[in-house]
């Protein structure tokens, strides 16, 4: 990761390589963030990362394709909705630069808004349980 940010033109004071983390230290680092971005072009399922980041109250940013439409309900994350197709990989979408740059000061600059996003995240986190989502799993496979 080091050589990728340099070859890039990042300094190193621009990022911070954590190396491998211990899952059980990953809610105490993603305390500290201000905000977590997913431009993801495609996810197969919902977004495991993403939902920790949610669940930690951190401000989400979600492309508005696939798995991530999961977690774009309540107030809960900021879409972009702007996801234009790749011809090269139908069904994958990509988000615009400038819609990412612009959900960021929203974040930065609205400072209550960043702190409802991040509270909307980690409610509706908290109410998707293993329970809930294994009697959600029997319904649907009930009904076949």
């Amino acid at each position: 990761m080091d050589g990728w940010a340099a070859a890039n033109g990042i300094k190193p004071e621009q990022f911070l390589n954590l190396g491998l983390v211990a899952n059980a230290s990953m809610p105490t680092i993603l305390r500290e963030m201000d905000a977590a971005v997913f431009p993801n072009r495609c996810e197969g399922g919902t977004n495991l990362v993403a939902m920790e980041a949610m669940a930690c109250g951190v401000p989400t940013i979600l492309s508005a394709n696939s798995g991530h439409l999961d977690l774009l309900q309540d107030g809960a994350a900021l879409a972009l909705t702007d996801q234009r197709p790749i011809p090269t990989a139908p069904g994958w979408r990509e988000s615009s630069i400038d819609e990412i740059v612009a959900a960021l000061e929203t974040l930065y600059t609205d400072r209550t808004r960043a702190a409802e996003i991040g509270a909307a995240g980690a409610k509706l986190l908290a109410g998707l349980t293993w329970d809930k989502t294994a009697a959600e799993m029997k319904r649907i496979i009930s009904a076949l």
